[in-house]
């Protein structure tokens, strides 16, 4: 019987047609797909941990996912037969032997999140699925300086709830804006974890600034008053993509 190993891989999705990352009792989610494939190959009933649950819509470039199974032939072989049987809104772009105690969430170091806008008075017909249309111009400085409020290790009540427990500081250490070609804006936030919706709270506050509603400060006293029901709604799922997550050299 071959040996069983637990296996690291690197997941891209396009999260429009599932009900977010975690299995559902009902519904099509990218854990129950990637699950399904793996009996597929395996045989066998395998559970898949990952570094963070997605919410409904939202995309993964970089969502990192383990599990064990028993397999006798090569990496690569399980690699190639993974993507195969996966479904086309899926795929694995890396796959490696990790160590048997390695989880993706609790050994994650930090967790970058990009979310994309397209900001111009007519829709972008391409991007439609994966970028929030903005048809009111925005003030990117005034968003920038805003954005410089959310650095460091602090009480991020005002932006989201825990997942478990009750701790809601967070260490964010990059958050910035920038400007790319054909309208689109880009906002990059990395911390070593995000309370429930956080990203997409802090970019719909930050578009609050952008559009004049909001003072630059207003972020800071914001993030003073550590209440939730003072930052504005969650910008869509769509703009959200994880696209990294880091971890010690040695995992």
């Amino acid at each position: 019987m071959a040996p069983e190993h637990r296996y690291r891989a690197t997941v891209e999705y396009d999260g429009t047609d599932f009900l977010g990352y975690q299995i559902q009792a009902e519904g099509r989610t990218v854990q129950g797909e990637l699950e399904k494939s793996l009996k597929q190959i395996t045989q066998s009933t395998v559970r898949v941990d990952a570094a963070g649950r997605t919410d409904t819509g939202v995309h993964a470039t970089g969502q990192v996912i383990a599990f064990n199974v028993a397999w006798r032939h090569a990496l690569e072989d399980l690699h190639r037969a993974f993507n195969a049987t996966l479904p086309n809104d899926i795929v694995i772009s890396d796959l490696r032997v990790t160590t048997p105690d390695f989880h993706p969430r609790f050994a994650a170091l930090s967790r970058t999140y990009h979310y994309h806008i397209i900001n111009q008075s007519w829709p972008n017909v391409l991007q439609r699925r994966y970028a929030y249309h903005v048809d009111q111009k925005l003030d990117v400085t005034a968003m920038r300086e805003a954005s410089h409020f959310l650095l460091g290790a602090q009480d991020f009540a005002s932006f989201g709830k825990p997942p478990q427990g009750s701790n809601t500081v967070r260490n964010v250490m990059q958050a910035n804006w920038s400007v790319a070609k054909d309208n689109q804006l880009l906002f990059v936030i990395t911390a070593n974890a995000f309370l429930y919706r956080m990203v997409r709270k802090i970019v719909g506050t930050l578009l609050q600034v952008g559009l004049g509603r909001l003072a630059v400060g207003d972020i800071k006293e914001l993030l003073e008053s550590k209440d939730l029901t003072r930052s504005a709604p969650p910008a869509p799922a769509h703009g959200l993509w994880l696209v990294k997550v880091m971890y010690p050299e040695n995992v």
